[in-house]
């Protein structure tokens, strides 16, 4: 069963929460207004089975985001839901691992999955997280400290690192 909210007023805009039997599935950071039913229509393609816009889970989830962007939370206690390939998941498991404030790039990360030569590939990864803030993408740059990309839009990267204090080039 898949429940969505979302997220109204937040420093990077509208965000959309999708939770899946009682883990965190996506975090879509929308880089355009999307309507309700708009959103609605593209959950039911993955499942038929879409009761209900809101659930206690996704308002614990919208509570600790709210409590990231206050500057009050540098940590998230949700349950996620990885569904990718082998290799992606093996970055966003590292990604999940960077503690708030720091930073790692996308060779570190090659090292860490055994595959040294894959940061383009670990790009690709990074920019088909789909749960993004919580599995913190943001903080990945590039080796000489430069941003790289970020699905969200590099304003929205910006804005993450900035509030988490990190200087990025």
């Amino acid at each position: 069963m898949i429940f969505w909210t979302k997220m109204h007023d937040t420093p990077l805009g509208d965000i959309i929460l999708v939770e899946e039997d009682g883990e965190l599935r996506e975090i879509s950071i929308s880089k355009q207004e999307k309507s309700d039913l708009e959103i609605q229509d593209s959950l039911e393609e993955i499942d038929p089975d879409v009761y209900q816009q809101d659930s206690p889970f996704l308002n614990r989830v919208e509570s600790e985001l709210r409590e990231y962007f206050a500057s009050k939370r540098e940590t998230f206690d949700v349950p996620i839901k990885f569904a990718g390939t082998e290799f992606q998941e093996s970055v966003w498991k590292v990604i999940a691992s960077i503690p708030f404030g720091e930073t790692i790039s996308y060779g570190e990360i090659g090292d860490r999955i055994k595959k040294p030569n894959a940061a383009r590939a670990i790009g690709n990864a990074c920019g088909n997280n789909p749960i993004p803030i919580i599995v913190p993408c943001h903080r990945v740059l590039a080796s000489d400290g430069k941003l790289g990309g970020y699905s969200s839009g590099l304003d929205n990267k910006r804005a993450l690192l900035d509030l988490e204090n990190i200087a990025w080039k």
